[in-house]
């Protein structure tokens, strides 16, 4: 009966850190999409703001010609 129940708890300490693996794994491979379309957004939010800037600038050019 002991052995059954040693046996048992093996299993289940290995299939729970098996689980908490995976998780992590799957954690991991989300974060890394997220990260890069974040990323991603701030240097298009930078190149926006440039772009605005010049055009403003070329805007009050054009105004005093």
């Amino acid at each position: 009966m002991v052995s059954v129940s040693c046996k048992v708890k093996t299993k289940l300490r290995e299939t729970t850190t098996r689980l908490e693996q995976q998780l992590v794994e799957e954690q991991v491979t989300r974060l890394r999409p997220e990260e890069l379309a974040h990323l991603t957004q701030m240097k298009s939010n930078d190149e926006i703001h440039k772009l605005r800037e010049h055009l403003e600038k070329l805007s009050r050019k054009c105004k005093i010609m």
